[in-house]
């Protein structure tokens, strides 16, 4: 079997899984792998999450250092009309369609193609590749904090997201907050000369826009700049009722490096510098930013892998959503983010990623496995 025709074939298997998520049900995505890696006799395992949720767990070879592929079995509901089957892998001219087919069972399936095809070349005789594909990226990285509490981070790592084979060192973070605004609930036909919750929170859309505008200024070497916007406004009680409560709901992206209290702090100081006083912040979701050195050996050897497949000169860049790259950089490895697909196509209806980008990632993850399991990282 050809490297094209094993990594569709497992891409084929595991898009049939549905790993949606709520609820997730990433086990059945882990079985899938379980059974094909049994059959290639790899040792591998299964680490149970409760509520069939589970991560899947391989590894060729022992000893430093620990190059590890990882990526997420979970996949976003598949909304919308679509014209070919979410839970299918349709191939149609140079594209495959199907939910998870970049986001990221396209690079879960590279990986794994990349690593069956060493281990049947008797590879690595120095090191460790380890492959983790965890639950609950999408929501809550249920799976990825598992699997950390119970293993030694890797000393690389590539994550396989959406990036259009580019290596990608960095990414920003996320920190979302309710602010709750509260007044005094009157009816709608009378006057009143006190704020109400309602005008508070207009104020409130305006100085998180004043605060977007401001966070312009700050700069990153590979990043864009730091943002925040209203995602969502609620506070309806009555057609005839002012609201004595309106809660707003704000996605701010964050710079490595800025901690939930600061990027809190943030948020409450633009609220009060624009006067608005009665007001509640409540924390909804945090999760940091990353980043590796760009001079980093690793990435270095990821740009001249991806350079050599593709035959286009190779920096390090940004990737522009958030992943699970912090956590990994966190305790300990060296992460790089690097799979096929365009992060365009991610969460879309009749997502896709191009034949092409499989066939070269798999190239690719092989190619670097053998540079860092050869010892050339330093």
């Amino acid at each position: 079997m050809t490297h094209e025709s094993l990594t569709l074939s497992i891409l084929q298997r595991l898009m049939q899984e549905d790993t949606i998520n709520p609820p997730g049900n990433e086990r059945r995505g882990a079985l899938c792998l379980k059974e094909i890696f049994d059959r290639e006799g790899i040792p591998c395992e299964i680490q149970e999450l409760g509520d069939n949720r589970a991560n899947f767990i391989a590894q060729l070879g022992s000893g430093r250092p620990i190059l590890e592929f990882s990526g997420h079995l979970d996949v976003v509901p598949c909304v919308g009309e679509w014209t070919h089957a979410p839970l299918a892998a349709t191939q149609e001219g140079t594209r495959i369609y199907g939910r998870g087919a970049c986001d990221m069972k396209g690079g879960v399936a590279a990986m794994c193609a990349a690593a069956i095809a060493l281990h049947r070349e008797g590879l690595p005789r120095k090191g460790t590749l380890r492959l983790v594909f965890v639950a609950d990226e999408e929501h809550a990285n249920l799976g990825m904090h598992a699997f950390l509490d119970h293993h030694e981070a890797a000393d690389f790592t590539l994550l396989g997201e959406p990036t259009q084979l580019h290596p990608a060192i960095a990414h920003r973070g996320v920190a979302r907050y309710y602010i709750d605004l509260h007044g005094r609930a009157c009816h709608a036909a009378l006057r009143t000369g006190e704020e109400t919750a309602v005008t508070k929170a207009a104020r409130a859309v305006l100085a998180m826009n004043a605060l977007n505008e401001s966070l312009l200024s700050i700069s990153h070497p590979v990043l864009p700049a730091p943002s925040v916007v209203v995602t969502q406004m609620q506070g309806y009680e009555k057609d005839n009722v002012v609201p004595g409560d309106v809660r707003l709901l704000t996605d701010y992206r964050i710079l490595p490096g800025t901690s939930e209290e600061a990027a809190r702090r943030t948020i409450r100081t633009a609220l009060e510098e624009a006067g608005i006083e009665g007001f509640t912040l409540e924390k909804r979701f945090y999760m940091p930013g990353g980043e590796v050195d760009a001079q980093e050996a690793f990435v270095r050897v990821c740009c001249e892998a991806a350079q050599a497949e593709s035959g286009r000169q190779e920096t390090p860049r940004a990737f522009d959503a958030s992943c699970e790259q912090c956590f990994l950089v966190e305790a300990g490895s060296r992460t790089v983010i690097l799979g096929p697909g365009s992060l365009d196509q991610a969460h879309t209806i009749d997502e896709y990623v191009e034949k092409a980008q499989l066939v070269g990632a798999e190239a690719i993850y092989r190619a670097i496995a053998l540079r860092v399991l050869a010892g050339a990282e330093k």
